[in-house]
């Protein structure tokens, strides 16, 4: 009797051990995608990510590299899906935080003007790219003459897009002003503090005069301001823009990725709460679960480090209601606009990428039930993320099932084009 219960909870072990194959699980539940057609509003083959997101607030979306053509079409596809289907009505880019939640409000909706102002304030690598050319030039203009426009915003802590550029220093001077922070300054070294936040937004838009901005000027402004905020209790949308300054200056991806979480949360917690938001970023940004990743290979931080999605989720309240879908390709090549094409790494042999059937161009893999049935596993397996390549289990053994809440699959993967 004993020997029979011993091998019947041997077999139930074995089973549990068996179902809870990732590679299985995937060739199973691939969900194949028919189409990255932007223009069209037939969604039956979304209908799997959409059960997937089910009630999420936030869905994150990302790419492997910003001139990923099909990962931006795909994008800009499930963007429309989710807007009509699924009822999110904001769109927040990795792009200048000040200018898209500032420059957008002030903005008066117009097709045109919303046009212009997203070439503007959102990074060319989507915006002069053909692959975005209907999100920009139509759909999100366009969605302002109906009657459920699609508002946008932005939470990368680069604050040096043209809003910033001509906006930021003079906007700031009315906050300090009128919060009486700038009686902690000298005259002088006021007017030097305002010159070096405006070589701060110059980064892109004058790179000379940015090299040449007063930086321990800008330093001891900023730290002096915060200090204020911090006694201050002042947790207002100024305390964040200081906050985003300070990251910037002292630039890693650390501090960069952190900024980007609080940006983030200021949206979905304050400006847009009762609203339902779709994030455009990199992989490398939205992943979770990177600060239970470690490797003693060199350099390991600057492929893996606290990323925004890590930090983001960090609010189990949170968690429960952000859904993040990384994406992964096959083979092909990439390129962002301005720089040349390469040939994309091949994947491993045993890698997810292999484990979909080569007759699907392009598919879908839900994560989260596979967690949900077999209790999170943390085995770790091979995927070709967040980047164009497989991180080998000898640099970091990764379980991406507890990275990402899904993946998006491309099977050739090509990179962008100039917008004519």
């Amino acid at each position: 009797m004993k020997f029979l219960q011993l091998l019947f909870c041997y077999c139930l072990l074995s089973l549990k051990l068996f179902s809870q194959d990732i590679k299985k699980y995937v060739v199973e539940n691939t969900w194949p995608v028919t189409s990255i057609d932007t223009s069209s509003n037939e969604y039956n083959d979304l209908e799997a990510i959409g059960s997937a997101i089910g009630d999420a607030r936030v869905v994150m979306l990302g790419e492997q590299d910003h001139g990923d053509a099909p990962a931006f079409l795909a994008k800009a596809r499930l963007i429309r899906y989710l807007h009509e289907k699924k009822g999110f009505n904001v769109l927040a880019f990795e792009s200048d935080f000040y200018g898209l939640t500032t420059g957008w409000d002030e903005l008066s909706k117009q097709p045109d003007l919303i046009r212009e102002f997203l070439k503007r304030n959102i990074f060319s690598y989507w915006t002069r790219s053909d692959a975005c050319h209907h999100l920009f030039e139509t759909y999100i203009p366009n969605s302002f003459e109906t009657k459920i426009p699609l508002q946008v915003t932005g939470f990368d802590s680069q604050l040096y897009l043209e809003y910033s550029f001509e906006k930021l220093k003079n906007g700031l001077n009315l906050y300090l002003t009128g919060n009486n922070l700038t009686s902690k300054f000298t005259d002088e070294n006021y007017k030097t503090f305002l010159n070096a936040v405006q070589g701060l937004t110059a980064y892109n838009m004058q790179p000379d005069v940015y090299k040449n901005i007063n930086r321990k000027v800008l330093k001891e402004g900023l730290d002096l301001i915060k200090t204020e905020q911090l006694e201050k209790k002042d947790s207002s949308y100024w305390s964040l823009i200081i906050d985003n300054m300070i990251s910037f200056i002292n630039n890693s991806n650390t501090n960069r990725d952190k900024a980007m979480a609080d940006n983030l949360k200021y949206l979905v917690n304050k400006k847009y709460k009762d609203e339902k938001i779709i994030v455009w970023s990199a992989n490398s940004h939205i992943i979770k679960y990177t600060d239970q990743l470690k490797s003693t290979v060199k350099n390991f931080d600057q492929v893996i480090w606290k990323n925004m999605g890590t930090n983001f989720i960090n609010d189990p309240a949170v968690t429960a209601k952000t859904y993040i879908l990384g994406f992964t390709s096959y083979d092909g090549t990439a390129g962002r606009l301005w720089s040349n094409s390469f040939s994309v790494e091949k994947p491993n042999k045993n890698g997810l990428e292999n484990w979909i059937s080569k007759e699907v161009p392009y598919a879908f893999v839900d994560f989260t039930l596979y967690n949900q049935k077999f209790g999170n596993p943390e085995k770790a397996f091979l995927m070709k993320a967040p980047s164009h390549f497989t991180i080998m289990s000898k640099f970091a053994k990764v379980p991406w099932n507890l990275v990402y809440d899904g993946v998006f699959f491309v099977r050739n993967m090509y990179p962008v084009q100039l917008d004519q």
